[in-house]
C-alpha cells in the first residue's frame, strides 16, 4: 500500500513539475516588435521603373535584415522578402497579381505560422499581426493618384532576383521585370554587367529577314564541348531570341530559377547564365535543365542566345544529386527540347516559334578519339527557335517560321 501511495505522489509531482514548466516555457515566449528603421536601407537601393503612368521600385531583402524587420530568420525556412512600392498615377485603379513575382509565393500569416511557439498564443498572434502590417496589400486596388508599398515574401532565389511585375486594369496590364541585386551576393550583378560588354559594336552580326536568321541560326556550332574545345556530345537544341527582360521573365514564370551548373564551353567560354526547374520538395518538379550563351547575332535588333537543354537520365525518379550536376543525362533530348517549348508558350511572353538544322541526327559511336565521358545522344537534329517580346502573348497569339516541321 505505502509503495502504490509513493508511486502516486511521484507521479503528481511529476505532472505538477510539467505543467509548472509548460506554464514557464509559455510564459518567456514572447514576440518582440522590430523597430523597422531598417527599411530605409531596403527602400535606398531599390530599382525603378516608369512606364504608362506607373511607377514601380523593388528590392531584394538580403539574409541578415529579416531579423530587424520581421523578427524572424527567414533563411531558416528559404524564404526571400521582396519590397514594392507602386504608385499609380493613371485615371484607373489597379490591381497588383503577386503570382507573377513567385507562383509559389507565401502569405504572411502563412510565414508566420512557419515560427509558432508551442504555449505561446499571444507571441504567435503578435508575429502574425506584424507581418500582416508589413506585407503589400494585395486584396486591395491601387487607386488612381495613390501610392501602396509592402513586402511579399517569396521563395529564396540564387544571386540576381528576378522581380517580375504584373498589374491589371480594367482592359488594361502592364509589366515591370527588375534584376534585382541580392545585398549577399555580388555574383548575379557581375554576370549581368558581363553580358552587357560581352561584344564590341564590330563584333556585333546584324540580321534581318528570315531567311537571313536560318541561314546565321544553322552556321552556329552544334553542340558543346569541355574546356579543351573536345565536344563531348551534348548538343546546342534552343534558340533564345529577345531581350533578357522578356525571355528571363518567361522562364521565371515557368518555374526555372538561376542555378550554377557544371560548365559546357561554347565560343571558347563557359555558359554566360544557367537554370533550372525549381523543385519546392513536397513535389519534384521536372529535372530540367539549360546552360545559356549570348551570340554575338542581333536580329532586328534583339540579342540572340544559343542554349543546350536536357534532363538527368531518370527524371523525377534520378538519384538525388548536386544541384549542378547534370549527369548522366538522357540520351533522348528532343523530349526536353519540346517540353521545354511547350512548358514557355503558357509563360505569355513567346510570340513565335520555329525549327532550324543543326548538327542532324546524332547515333554516336565510341572510337579511340572519343572522350570517355561524351554522351550519346538520339536527335533529330532540329534546335527550336523561341522568339520573346514584352507584350502579353496567348497561345492563340503565337506565329510559326515556316521552316524545317518536326517529324514525328
Amino acid at each position: 500500500m505505502m509503495k502504490i501511495l509513493l508511486f502516486m505522489m511521484s507521479r503528481s509531482f511529476i505532472i505538477g513539475l510539467t505543467i509548472c514548466l509548460v506554464l514557464f516555457v509559455g510564459a518567456c515566449a514572447t514576440f518582440k516588435k522590430p523597430v523597422t528603421t531598417i527599411n530605409a536601407q531596403v527602400r535606398e537601393r531599390a530599382l525603378k521603373k516608369e512606364s504608362s503612368g506607373i511607377l514601380v521600385s523593388a528590392a531584394v531583402v538580403g539574409t541578415e535584415e529579416p531579423r530587424a524587420i520581421f523578427g524572424i530568420d527567414l533563411s531558416q525556412k528559404n524564404i526571400q522578402a521582396v519590397w514594392l512600392e507602386i504608385e499609380n498615377n493613371t485615371d484607373r485603379p489597379l490591381i497588383l497579381l503577386p503570382i507573377a513575382l513567385d507562383p509559389e509565393y507565401f502569405a504572411p500569416l502563412e510565414v508566420a505560422y512557419a515560427y509558432h511557439k508551442k504555449f505561446a498564443a499571444a507571441a504567435n498572434a503578435a508575429m502574425g499581426e506584424h507581418l500582416l502590417t508589413l506585407n503589400f496589400p494585395i486584396r486591395s486596388p491601387i487607386l488612381p493618384g495613390s501610392r501602396r508599398s509592402g513586402y511579399i515574401f517569396t521563395n529564396r532565389s540564387k544571386g540576381v532576383k528576378v522581380v517580375d511585375v504584373d498589374l491589371l486594369g480594367r482592359n488594361f496590364s502592364q509589366n515591370f521585370t527588375f534584376f534585382a541585386p541580392n545585398p549577399d551576393s555580388k555574383e548575379g550583378q557581375q554576370i549581368l554587367a558581363r553580358m552587357e560588354t560581352l561584344y564590341s559594336t564590330h563584333e556585333l552580326k546584324i540580321v534581318t529577314g528570315a531567311a537571313g536568321l536560318r541561314q546565321a541560326l544553322e552556321q552556329l556550332p552544334c553542340c558543346v564541348s569541355d574546356e579543351s574545345g573536345t565536344p563531348t556530345g551534348e548538343p546546342l537544341n534552343v534558340v533564345i531570341i529577345g531581350a533578357m527582360d522578356d525571355w528571363v521573365s518567361g522562364f521565371v514564370r515557368r518555374g526555372y530559377y538561376y542555378q550554377p551548373l557544371q560548365p559546357r564551353y561554347v565560343f571558347g567560354r563557359p555558359q554566360d547564365i544557367s537554370a533550372q526547374k525549381y523543385s519546392r520538395g513536397y513535389t519534384r518538379s521536372q529535372e530540367h535543365f539549360i546552360r545559356i550563351w549570348k551570340t554575338p547575332i542581333l536580329y532586328n535588333d534583339k540579342p540572340v542566345w544559343l542554349a543546350q537543354s536536357g534532363t538527368r537520365l531518370g527524371g523525377r525518379f534520378a538519384e538525388k544529386v548536386p544541384a549542378e550536376v547534370t549527369r548522366p543525362m538522357d540520351p533522348y533530348v528532343d523530349l526536353t527540347r519540346n517540353d521545354l517549348t511547350e512548358d514557355l508558350a503558357y509563360s505569355q511572353a513567346l510570340i513565335k516559334i520555329g525549327y532550324v538544322k543543326s548538327a542532324g541526327r546524332s547515333h554516336q559511336t565510341r572510337t579511340d578519339t572519343t572522350p570517355k565521358d561524351a554522351v550519346n545522344t538520339i536527335t533529330d537534329g532540329l534546335r527550336v527557335v523561341l522568339v520573346f517580346a514584352e507584350r502579353p502573348a496567348s497561345l492563340a497569339d503565337i506565329n510559326f517560321f515556316d521552316w524545317e516541321r518536326l517529324v514525328q
